[in-house]
C-alpha cells in the first residue's frame, strides 16, 4: 500500500490518517506539538511517528499532506522540496496557490467537513465520509488523480473549482457563519440572563463558535474581501423594519 505522510495530527490531520491507516494504507505524522503527536500515535492513527518534516520526507512517502492551520500550512508549503504529490487542506485557496510554485506535483484540496472539537482526540476515520471534498488548480493530471485517490479512499467526494470560486463559496456558507455565530454568543454573554435561557436553537446557530480561535483568525484575515461581500449581502437580506 502507499506510505503517506500527514504533516498535522490534529483533528483534520488526524483524521485523514485514521481513515488511511484504517484502510490500509502506511502512514507517518509529525506535528510541532509533541503531545498532539504522542496522542495520534498511541490512537494508532499514525503508523510511525517522526520528529520533524525532513522526517517525512526521508521515508519518502508517495503522498505528503499538510494538515495545518492557514498561515503555518503557507510556511511549511514553502520550504518544502520535494518530488511527491503535495496536498495542502486548508480553508483558503488563493493565497496559498501563491506559495506552491516550487513544487511540481502539488494539488490544493479542502475538505468540507469537520467539528467544533479539536485536536486528536477528536480525530475520526469516518469524518469525511460522504462529505465534499473540493480540488483546485492541480499541477498535473496524474497528481490530480492520486489526490482524487486519497479522498474517495476516505470517504469523501471529490469536487473541481478554482481557488477564487472556492474562496467565494466558503466565506458565504462557512466563514460568515462563523463570525455570526462568534457575534451572537458575544451578544448573549453581555446579557446575564440569555445563555440560562438558551435552548437547542441558539446552541445550533452558535454551536460552531467553539471552534478552535488560530485557524479561523487566519483564515478571516485571508479570505477578508470575501466575506465582507457576503456579509453585505447578508445585511441587506435581513432588514428587520425595513429602515435604512
Amino acid at each position: 500500500m502507499p506510505l503517506v505522510g500527514v504533516i498535522g495530527t490534529g483533528l483534520v490531520g488526524g483524521s485523514i490518517a485514521a481513515g488511511l491507516t484504517s484502510s490500509g494504507w502506511d502512514v507517518i505524522g509529525y506535528d510541532a506539538d509533541r503531545d498532539t503527536l504522542e496522542i495520534a500515535l498511541e490512537r494508532e492513527l499514525i503508523s510511525i511517528a517522526v520528529d520533524s518534516v525532513a522526517g517525512i520526507l526521508d521515508a519518502p512517502p508517495e503522498v505528503v499532506i499538510v494538515a495545518a492551520p492557514p498561515m503555518a500550512t503557507i510556511e511549511i508549503l514553502s520550504n518544502l522540496d520535494t518530488q511527491a504529490v503535495v496536498m495542502d487542506v486548508a480553508g483558503i485557496k488563493t493565497e496559498i496557490l501563491e506559495a506552491v510554485g516550487h513544487l511540481p506535483r502539488f494539488v490544493g484540496t479542502h475538505p468540507m467537513a469537520g467539528r467544533e472539537s479539536s485536536g486528536p482526540k477528536a480525530a475520526s476515520p469516518a469524518l469525511f465520509r460522504g462529505a465534499n471534498w473540493v480540488v483546485v488548480d492541480a499541477s498535473s493530471v496524474e497528481a490530480t488523480d492520486k489526490a482524487v485517490e486519497v479522498i474517495e479512499t476516505l470517504g469523501a467526494n471529490p469536487v473541481f473549482m478554482s481557488a477564487e470560486a472556492h474562496d467565494d463559496a466558503v466565506a458565504a456558507i462557512s466563514h460568515l457563519p462563523q463570525v455570526l455565530a462568534a457575534g451572537l454568543l458575544a451578544s448573549a454573554s453581555s446579557t446575564p440572563e440569555a445563555l440560562a435561557l438558551a435552548a437547542g436553537s441558539f446552541r445550533d446557530l452558535t454551536r460552531v463558535a467553539a471552534s478552535q480561535p488560530i485557524p479561523w483568525v487566519e483564515i478571516l484575515k485571508s479570505n477578508e474581501s470575501a466575506v465582507d461581500r457576503k456579509s453585505v449581502v447578508s445585511g441587506k437580506s435581513v432588514d428587520l423594519g425595513g429602515r435604512g
